[in-house]
């Protein structure tokens, strides 16, 4: 049975504009490229997307824009998944953005082939809590076009054997002075690269986690993924003078991650 995956409502296929109403004139959106790591997996590879982020996405005035990330596998694929529609998180001009697609959490696994897939920046109304407003969707224009290729691997010669990996060695951030309201500090991770029998090191990620208390990190999802072939990670801000603890773990190109635990509070000497 084919497995669709967040399956798009019909409001955002087709642009609907009531009568007396109209939609703001399309500008297209600068493109973007967009990398994608590692650039062949399999059936479990989880695979990471990664952009610039040309113009802010979010709140317009009366309207707000978004990026959503849409693809489909070849057409003969059956029993997996067929086709993907996610939201991509609203970020300011520059930024540079990764998504991470996971397949478990996307319901299934891939299917053999190339899936063919693209980034569209949509506009909608942004309406105040019982107002009525006009109803649309526009689409603005493409950010950027992407393939996942996903090769057939026989159970027998599948890559199932994890990285070695000796977890992260160091946690560290600088903040001088006394906490400002609403300051954040990004903290930098450090570990020693990990190896794999199939995989290049060049080749592999690092899922990161993150937790407030010491061994409470949620090992179903990862709060960040290094680009491939990092020893080194600068995380977004935190809350400045806080208490943070990490996990590191390595994940090869078919999808295989180590288990380790090894945890590393973050300190802040600066302060």
């Amino acid at each position: 049975m084919v497995r669709r995956v967040l399956v798009v409502s019909a409001v955002l296929a087709l642009a609907v504009v009531p009568t007396g109403a109209r939609a703001p004139a399309a500008v297209r959106p600068p493109t973007a490229y967009v990398r994608v790591t590692p650039a062949t997996g399999y059936a479990n590879t989880t695979f990471v997307l990664s952009f610039r982020v040309s113009e802010r996405t979010g709140g317009y005035g009366s309207s707000q824009r978004h990026d959503v990330l849409t693809a489909s596998a070849p057409a003969s694929a059956r029993g997996c998944i067929s086709t993907l529609y996610v939201r991509v998180p609203d970020a300011s001009a520059g930024a540079h953005i990764r998504v991470t697609l996971a397949p478990r959490r996307l319901g299934g696994r891939w299917c053999k082939g190339v899936y063919h897939g693209r980034i569209e920046e949509l506009q909608t109304p942004l309406c105040p809590r019982g107002a009525l407003c006009p109803t649309y969707v526009l689409v603005r224009g493409i950010v950027g076009r992407f393939t996942l290729k996903v090769r057939d691997v026989s159970p027998a010669g599948a890559d199932t054997t994890p990285p070695s990996f000796t977890g992260l060695k160091a946690a560290f951030a600088c903040t001088p002075g006394p906490q400002r309201p609403g300051q954040t500090t990004p903290f930098t991770l450090s570990w020693q690269a990990a190896t794999d029998d199939v995989t290049p090191s060049s080749q592999i990620v690092y899922d990161v986690y993150v937790s407030a208390t010491p061994g409470a990190e949620d090992f179903s999802r990862q709060t960040w993924t290094t680009p491939a072939g990092v020893t080194s990670y600068r995380t977004p801000g935190l809350p400045s003078h806080g208490t943070f603890y990490f996990v590191v773990r390595a994940r090869d190109s078919a999808g295989n991650q180590d288990r380790n635990v090894v945890e590393q509070r973050g300190v802040d000497p600066c302060y």
